[in-house]
């Protein structure tokens, strides 16, 4: 946990499993798309997210392993990825993710506080634009998705957008992360973060155990209002 989280500036969000609820829609996505092939992934949540959010080579490799034979269909991850996305699309349609716990709230107390935020994101914009329903613009002065940066975290290019964007250095501004890829790419664009995810989860994904961390934006919050007395 990181202390004294309003001497930054800046606030800067990763949306898929940090802001919204959408990994167990990815993971049921995944799912469908190998069984479509004749593949069942026997994964349970925690085994998808071990494997997703280190990095998406990884993620593909995780899949072949758990399906042999599925390689040799698709060579190319990213060609079953695309399969994937037409299915998950499809999902967002029949069930809109909500908050992560405490999400809202947190977002409130920092608006409170005048602070800048910014989401910036793996996903397409035409996903971002399906999630009408939650107030983005009620907090976020821009949500910078992969359609406005080339290359995808790991890489820092979405966060150094951010920063450009902010008129920011990277020591002003504290990202919130919920993946491994997401916490290099900040490291990589000189941004520290704060992991939002558990212990277990922590263990489960190899992620350094000196590397900050939080259960939830919730957890985050309660400690505030302990320290401070603030009521969300």
């Amino acid at each position: 946990m990181i202390e004294n989280i309003l001497d930054f500036d800046a606030f800067l969000f990763d949306l898929d499993g940090t802001l919204i609820d959408t990994e167990p829609l990815h993971m049921a996505a995944w799912k469908q798309t190998v069984q479509t092939y004749g593949f069942t992934l026997n994964w349970s949540l925690k085994q998808y997210l071990s494997n997703a959010l280190v990095s998406r080579p990884h993620l593909f490799e995780a899949i072949y392993h758990a399906c042999p034979g599925l390689k040799e269909l698709f060579p190319n991850g990213e060609l079953l990825r695309q399969e994937k996305i037409r299915i998950y699309e499809d999902l967002l349609l029949k069930s809109p993710p909500e908050w992560t716990l405490g999400a809202l709230e947190f977002l409130s107390w920092l608006k409170d506080h005048n602070k800048e935020m910014v989401i910036v994101t793996n996903s397409p914009r035409k996903h971002v634009d399906t999630y009408k329903h939650l107030p983005f613009t009620n907090f976020f002065k821009k949500i910078l998705t992969i359609d406005d940066f080339v290359h995808p975290k790991p890489d820092p290019a979405g966060y150094l957008s951010a920063l450009s964007f902010l008129k920011k250095k990277g020591q002003d501004c504290l990202v919130f992360e919920d993946s491994l890829k997401g916490i290099l790419s900040a490291k990589n664009a000189g941004v520290k973060s704060l992991l939002i995810a558990t212990e277990d989860y922590k263990k489960s994904a190899s992620i350094p155990t000196t590397e900050p961390f939080a259960p939830s934006f919730q957890d985050i919050l309660f400690r505030i209002c302990k320290k401070t007395g603030y009521s969300a």
